[in-house]
């Protein structure tokens, strides 16, 4: 009989085997040799602006060129619409970067004073900065962002100089690439003041600053409409976008750590790509297939900096809310518009012709040294561009040796002292050089439905600064106001702590779904009694508009937890989308183990389909982790799995128990310890064969004492523990920009390490990955990834061996992993073995390395107990699989601890000290029979 049914089994086995897709596409060697390259000359700011092709009815002008500014990265207007600019002048001294920490940096203020819309004066505000990358001009001062400090500046006695520079809080912390630092300082309608690349918010309390855990958003620059959503992008992707306010995913542990959080970091411009209207032989990776179309020109982005949503009045109604995305490395701007028709998002990129290449890009530029690292939308209401105009762009610890030389034989090095601003102006329309006066109330009142977002929100900050009653009383009347002054009163009134209820129930039943939805979000911090606030917004979860219900929703979980209402929300979590889903989740910080226990026994009792299976699966996740993060006697880890041992429904324990096992593999997971062994474990129990696979895969998560097989990995010696602390440093220092602090990834930046074959399978792979890079086509979890990760090996002084050995014991210790550390001697052997390498492996260069692959131990042939009955385990690529001698093999799930599943069978194989693989427990059907291996 278990003959028969290992001979079942394993002729049912199937390979799952999905392959790489390589698009092959034009050779860049071939595309290189043909191209004919225009020279790059530093231009005149007037010949410059002869190379710029721009969309009809559009021109350019110039605002600032040098000597008044050089160059420029970031800016910000005051009141009066003087312009204060950051000026990196340290960035990239030759190209490698020799003296970049020198305090060269400075801010300037520039002034219009003739009115003709160009900038004639410029003053020093600060200077001795190193590198400073971010501003904002706030009624409170000047807020500038110089690596590692924030520093709030004042002019007391305004001569447009800083008088007293006072540290807030730390910025753009760390040894990093500067492209991977904070930025942005972008002050929100909400009255928060929001960061790229960056996991905190600020928020002034009068001068006293409030910081604040958030969401990591984006790579250099941030933008937001007129509703207060967030735009952001990565320098390999134009546009993403929070559809919802990411903060409420912070507030419930589970949904804090979702690897994919729905509606934020939402990419609007997949597969977009640039177009450009030269030749770019000078792209850092233009040597790798599908840098380059095959009419030498850029094909997909490489350097998408800051951003603009265009708030303001002078493109014309039919522009408001569209991004205008810069794109540095290809001399273009980009222009997207975005349907808000639904709380999902998404994005045209708008093209135009031209004469000599087909489509062009918004803005594009046949003058290589055009480099646009930023946008805004300025005081009247067109899209400003910030040029640093210099030869490299690309920072040293990313050059590729290709770009090196070009840089060089091309004479693109020396930076020179230049940068320009421009102004992109429809022409069609009026423009108006001064901003409207912003000194007495009534001005700052009536400004708030002004037509340019710029002065709504200048207005907004003045009122709450100043703080006064009698504003208060005038913003109170929201019907004085169009319906986007209306947005405005209510986050003004927010940020002076002087909204009332009267006040926030007028706004709750605005005719406007925009107004409501302000009223609800700006109301949440209204001291009013609980049960009365739940009972006024509850009208609202049944709204007509989508939007509405769903930031009603989001509102509700702010409630306290006595007066949240859960059976509502319940009712709508289980029928709705994703994203209310989400939103329902992300309220029940507190009632999670209740709202798992009724929706459980609610769904044993009922029929089970696939969204039902989805939602017991993601409330499931969010209850382990919120009681392993915050366990209190009422509500442990082990009442959890109560609950879900207490089903007796199939098909509801398999989704309750799917749902432990991906909770269990998010960012910050552990293995659970719990008093004791809990029934839920014991295979010796009649069950169904899926209901014992589900338990089989959570098993080796959690842990008790006495437990034989905790899944827990060899000690560290004291040796291979300081180079991991060590190599988690640096690994923060060098590596988290691009695959986040939890090793999950960054969306547009780098894949995920958390569990990657590639950080747990061959030391010779992941030494070579980080000593010389790894480009794409790569798959990671399903989704493939075309870019370029770079090498370390010329950065001794950082990547030696003893530093690469820490940093590689350290993410095979980090998140779950088990695996062996690597020691410095084996780095250095690895790294001699490769000296000669000077490009980034591929996958399939890797694949076909001769390699100690953590998996080979397993391999070979495996004696049954059976007369005659062998099975044969080989490894494909980074999987094993089983099968008969001979025959086709089917793929076995890695289920941690030396566990492997596949449909009803399981193999626990046994290990030596050494790690060497003597044979193993197979299981099927509910019977365990040994194995042994022979060879």
């Amino acid at each position: 009989m278990v003959k028969r049914a290992l001979i079942a089994s394993v002729l049912l086995l199937v390979i799952g085997w999905i392959g790489f897709r390589l698009w092959r596409g034009p050779d860049p060697e071939t595309i290189l040799a043909n191209l004919e390259r225009p020279d790059s000359p530093v231009l005149s700011p007037e010949e410059e602006r002869g190379t710029f092709r721009v969309a009809p009815d559009f021109r350019v002008e110039l605002v600032a060129a040098e000597p008044l500014v050089v160059d420029p990265v970031a800016l910000d207007w005051d009141d009066e619409g003087r312009m204060y600019v950051v000026e990196m002048r340290g960035y990239m001294p030759d190209v490698d970067a020799t003296g970049e920490d020198a305090p060269v940096g400075r801010v300037v203020v520039l002034e219009d004073t003739d009115g003709d819309g160009r900038m004639d004066e410029s003053r020093v505000f600060l200077d001795g900065l190193v590198m400073p990358r971010a501003i904002a001009v706030l009624p409170q001062g000047v807020l500038i962002g110089e690596q590692p400090d924030l520093w709030l500046c004042r002019d007391e006695d305004r001569d447009f100089k800083c008088d007293e520079k006072i540290r807030l809080t730390s910025y753009a912390e760390g040894r990093s690439n500067p492209e991977h630092q904070e930025n942005a300082l972008l002050p929100g309608i909400d009255n928060w003041i929001y960061n790229s690349r960056s996991s905190r918010r600020f928020r002034f309390e009068g001068d006293e600053l409030q910081v604040e855990p958030t969401l990591m958003r984006g790579q250099w620059g941030l933008a937001q409409d007129d509703e207060g959503r967030l735009f952001y992008n990565h320098n390999s992707g134009f546009l993403y976008a929070d559809e919802i306010p990411g903060n409420y995913l912070t507030r419930q542990p589970g949904t804090a750590t979702r690897t994919n959080k729905v509606g934020v970091n939402v990419p609007l411009s997949e597969s977009e790509l640039v177009h450009g209207v030269r030749v770019a032989p000078g792209l850092n990776r233009a040597y790798l297939t599908g840098t380059l179309r095959p009419d030498g020109r850029q094909n997909g982005p490489t350097g998408v900096s800051g951003l603009a949503i265009q708030r303001g009045h002078q493109y014309g109604p039919e522009f408001v809310g569209d991004a205008f995305v810069p794109e540095s490395a290809g001399s273009t701007v980009s222009r997207f518009s975005i349907d808000r028709t639904s709380p999902e998002l998404s994005s045209k990129h708008h093209l135009y012709d031209d004469d000599d290449w087909g489509k062009r890009e918004f803005l594009a530029s046949t003058d290589e040294r055009f480099r646009p690292v930023d946008a805004h939308i300025g005081p009247d209401g067109a899209v400003y561009v910030v040029d640093m105009y210099r030869g490299i762009i690309q920072h040293a610890e990313y050059v590729s040796p290709h770009l090196r030389a070009y840089i060089r034989e091309n004479g693109l090095e020396a930076p020179g002292e230049t940068g320009r601003i421009w102004r992109i102006v429809r022409e069609t329309l009026p423009i108006t050089r001064t901003p409207p006066p912003l000194d007495t109330l009534d001005q700052q009142v009536a400004a708030l439905s002004h037509a340019n977002g710029w002065v709504r929100d200048h207005a907004q900050r003045r009122l709450i600064y100043a703080d006064r009653p009698e504003a208060a009383t005038r913003l109170r009347k929201l019907r004085t106001f169009d319906p986007i002054g209306r947005r405005h009163a209510l986050w003004t009134l927010e940020g002076m702590g002087a909204l009332d209820e009267r006040t926030w129930r007028t706004g709750l039943a605005d005719d406007d779904p925009e107004v409501r939805r302000t009223a609800l979000r700006a109301g949440e911090s209204i001291a009013i009694d609980p049960n009365v606030k739940g009972g006024a917004l509850r009208p609202l979860l049944e709204d007509p508009d989508p939007a509405v219900r769903l930031q009603a929703i989001h509102s509700a979980g702010s409630l306290p937890q006595q007066a949240r209402p859960l059976e509502w929300m319940l009712d709508i979590g289980r029928d709705g989308s994703p994203l209310t889903a989400q939103a329902v989740l992300s309220g029940l910080t507190g009632l999670e183990l209740a709202a798992l226990r009724t929706e459980a026994t609610r769904a044993d009792r009922g029929t089970v389909n696939d969204t039902t299976r989805a939602w017991l699966s993601d409330l499931a996740a969010i209850t382990l982790r919120a009681t392993d993060v915050d366990p209190q006697p009422e509500r442990a880890p082990s009442d959890v799995l109560d609950i879900v041992d207490g089903v007796t429904s199939p098909d509801v324990k398999v989704a309750l128990l799917d749902g432990l096992y991906r909770s269990q593999r998010s960012p910050g997971s552990r293995r659970i310890e719990l008093s004791e062994a809990h029934p839920i474990f014991d295979e010796e129990r009649e069950r169904s064969d899926d209901v014992t696979q589900a338990a089989r895969k959570i098993r080796t998560t959690f842990t008790w004492p006495g437990d034989p097989r905790p899944g827990g990995a060899r000690a560290l010696t004291a040796d291979e523990d300081r180079r991991r602390t060590a190599g988690a440093q640096l690994f923060n220092d060098s590596c988290a920009a691009c695959h986040g602090a939890n090793g999950r990834g960054i969306e547009g930046q780098a894949p995920s390490l958390v569990g990657s074959t590639w950080v747990r399978d061959s030391d010779e792979w992941l030494v070579r990955i980080v000593l010389d890079g790894l480009t794409g086509p790569v798959e990671i979890e399903g989704k493939e990834w075309n870019l370029t990760m770079p090498g370390h090996a010329d950065d001794g002084s950082h990547f030696g061996d003893e530093a690469v050995s820490g940093l590689l014991t350290y993410v095979r210790r980090a998140w779950g992993h088990g695996e062996d550390p690597i020691a410095p001697e084996r780095v250095a052997a690895i790294r001699a073995e490769r000296a000669s390498r000077k490009l980034p492996w591929t996958v399939a260069e890797l694949r076909e390395l001769p390699v100690e692959h953590r998996l080979d131990r397993y391999v070979g042939i495996y004696e049954v107990p059976v007369v005659g009955t062998q099975l044969e385990i080989v490894r494909q690529d980074s999987v094993l699989a089983i099968g008969q001698p001979g025959t086709g093999k089917g793929q076995l799930d890695e289920a941690g601890g030396g566990l492997f599943l596949r449909d009803e069978v399981s193999i626990l194989f046994e290990s030596e000290t050494d790690g060497t693989i003597t044979g193993a427990q197979a299981s099927y059907g509910g019977m365990a029979f040994p194995v042994s291996k022979t060879k």
